[in-house]
């Protein structure tokens, strides 16, 4: 038995075949192609706002350089108080080049090696610095930062410092005049000098024997010292920030 078509069937069944076609095309080639452009769109528009984030951040790089820089002039001043971190033998010169400028003779020197000792140990944590009696009896509507109330509290945390300080103790014996004049000369020349130095005892030795010129004197010594920041070299870095530069290609 044979199946006839009619022309209307034959246009019929070619129209459906098209349509098939299409509809397979679409699935297999166009729609994968508007999802990829879709999902470019969305990746440009990431990228475009992680760059727009990044720019804002270099944009407050100079800002944060000169406060670097200010930080770096402040501790310029404040680690000229300390000795720079080194061999004992440092140590042992910056004492014996004072005594060679007042021309007092040593006799003997030791220093111990070095020691890193947390720097909270010297430190005086000054309670209630922000907070006092009449300050807080004219808080009349609590409108003090709450640092304030913890600190009248005792309750505040102390801030100290992460870091740790070398410290070299040293032992000196050097002679004087009887008088003593000496030993005093070495004690106001290393208050002048302002260096975080402390003579812990002075001391002479043995009484002198009638018609002596001349004793000696012992000291101890504790010194602190630093790894000194290179400050000139903080300040010489730009502040001259670029923002990033990118080639955008829109999505085809």
């Amino acid at each position: 038995m044979s199946l006839k078509l009619s022309y209307r069937d034959k246009v019929i069944f070619i129209v459906v075949m098209i349509i098939l076609v299409l509809v397979a095309g679409f699935f297999l080639f166009i729609k994968p192609k508007f999802e990829a452009v879709d999902s470019a769109k969305y990746t440009l528009e990431a990228k475009q706002t992680e760059k727009a984030n990044i720019d804002a951040k270099i944009q407050t790089l100079p800002t944060i350089i000169e406060s670097l820089k200010e930080s770096a002039k402040t501790i310029e001043e404040k680690q000229k108080l300390f000795l720079d971190e080194g061999h004992p033998y440092v140590n042992e010169t910056y004492i014996r080049e004072i005594l060679n400028d007042l021309d007092i003779e040593v006799v003997s020197m030791t220093t111990e090696y070095t020691k890193a000792s947390d720097i909270k140990g010297y430190i005086v944590n000054n309670k209630n610095i922000l907070a006092y009696k009449n300050k807080m009896d004219a808080d009349l509507y609590n409108e003090l930062p709450q640092e304030v109330y913890d600190q009248w509290n005792g309750v505040a945390k102390a801030g100290y410092p992460v870091a740790n300080i070398g410290v070299t103790t040293m032992n000196v014996t050097f002679k004087s005049d009887i008088e003593l004049n000496d030993a005093f000369d070495f004690i106001d020349r290393m208050a002048e000098d302002e260096k975080a130095v402390i003579i812990n005892t002075v001391g002479s030795g043995a009484e002198a024997t009638e018609g002596a010129t001349n004793t000696n004197i012992s000291a101890t010594i504790t010194m602190y010292s630093i790894f000194p920041l290179n400050v000139e070299k903080v300040l010489e870095e730009t502040d001259e920030v670029k923002p990033l530069e990118t080639t955008e290609t829109p999505a085809a």
